[in-house]
């Protein structure tokens, strides 16, 4: 047995030892640092039937970073909380998610930066934010807002709809104009900054009324006999309502333009399922990203995180709207973001949220087809994107089309 051992075993249990502390060496030399992201969402609320698309993306570009490895020593993590889209929930999903050690919040929820913003500035906690008001950004705080207020953007949009849209010569009068929709702070920031422009402007629109329905009401009967006349609507900008409504007064037989925000086009699927493409012919929408039907290489860029994580997904992503590629956008900006507060902060050991507070309040971020512009916020600038443009929805193509250069949304009161 002496010589076995000599000459067999002992040799093979030095291997094996050997390759055990290598193995060990090789995952220790492989652990990394965990950065936790919240992520507040609708996965069961009205506005789930679009996000549960639209938040993949925010998904994918978290695996794309880790792997490739773009934050060294690190990885990220998402947790995210079911918000239901309701406001009760949002300080609940705030405490859990910064228990759970997450660096910062990010939420497409409208009413999230309204009600964590005095929560994020005693606790010096930074929240990234889409679809803001101007209370959640002003002043500037630890709320980050990914676009202007809507409210901002709403009149920029009214404005280039008076001069670029409607033909006062041809038609002889302004327009009527009005607004439908749920009890929730999206469309009530929308629809107070159709009533206060058109107070200040007089001379551009005839302002036939702002209506709400309780949220999640689907019957509109008294809503569409009042706005029957009208020339542009604002419509619903939440899940089923957007569509019903729609639905409801084409089969009436009533012909305004309708017009929304990227809300609107979030909801493309539903549109067109309940209403169809000839009845949506020439309505508007303002947009603060980018559309599939842009040609620019970040658009193509999007199309290959289909082709890499989404194959099996990519037609129905695409023909569903909006919501992939503009949660994609919010990703790539927080996530490069991210990036470039490790740097500053000289690794991610040192990463705190103070330190990310300190890189975004500076950040700024451009890729060819955005506005000269660009995205990012300084000390008194707490909305990353300024601008948005005009899409045309087009039965002869099936599809959205830019009708404008980027236009100014970051005018209070213009």
């Amino acid at each position: 047995m002496s010589q076995i051992w000599k000459k067999t075993l002992a040799p093979l249990l030095v291997l094996i030892l050997l390759a055990t502390l290598t193995f060990g060496c090789a995952e220790e030399a492989e652990e990394k640092t965990t950065i936790v992201v919240g992520f507040v969402t609708d996965m069961t609320g009205p506005a789930s039937s679009f996000l549960a698309l639209a938040d993949q993306s925010y998904w994918d570009t978290a695996k794309y970073i880790n792997d490739n490895e773009l934050i060294p020593g690190a990885e990220i993590k998402i947790v995210a909380y079911d918000c239901r889209y309701d406001p009760a929930r949002d300080i609940p999903a705030y405490d859990w998610l910064r228990e759970r050690g997450s660096l910062f919040i990010w939420s497409g929820i409208p009413t999230f930066g309204d009600t964590i913003k005095t929560f994020a500035d005693r606790d010096k906690y930074p929240i990234l934010h889409s679809a803001p008001s101007a209370y959640a950004l002003e002043p500037p705080g630890w709320v980050f807002g990914l676009t202007p207020p809507v409210s901002w953007i709403m009149k920029g949009y009214l404005k280039w709809i008076s001069e670029s849209h409607w033909d006062y010569q041809a038609e002889g009068r302004k327009p009527k104009i009005g607004a439908v929709g749920w009890y929730e702070t999206y469309q009530m920031d929308v629809s107070r900054a159709m009533e206060e422009y058109c107070a200040a402007h007089p001379d551009q629109f005839d302002l036939v009324g702002t209506f709400f329905t309780p949220m999640g009401g689907l019957i509109w009967s008294g809503e569409i006999e009042k706005l029957k006349d009208c020339d542009y609507i604002y419509i619903p900008s939440t899940g089923m309502g957007t569509a019903t409504f729609a639905q409801a007064y084409r089969d009436r037989g009533y012909q305004a333009t309708f017009i929304g925000l990227d809300a609107m086009t979030a909801f493309l699927y539903l549109l067109e399922e309940k209403v169809g493409w000839d009845e949506l012919d020439g309505s508007l929408t303002a947009q603060t990203t980018l559309y599939w039907t842009d040609d620019y290489p970040i658009v193509d860029r999007c199309i290959e995180y289909l082709d890499m994580y989404r194959p099996g997904q990519k037609e129905e992503i695409m023909e569903f709207g909006l919501g992939y590629i503009s949660t994609w956008f919010c990703a790539q900006f927080q996530f490069d973001l991210l990036i470039q507060a490790v740097e500053d902060a000289g690794g991610v050991e040192n990463l705190t949220s103070q330190a990310f507070y300190d890189t975004a309040a500076k950040f700024s971020w451009y890729k060819e087809g955005i506005p000269e512009r660009g995205y990012g916020f300084t000390d008194t600038i707490r909305y990353a994107r300024k601008d948005f443009k005009v899409y045309e929805w087009k039965a002869s193509i099936g599809d959205l089309e830019s009708i404008s250069g980027w236009e100014p949304g970051d005018v209070p009161n213009p």
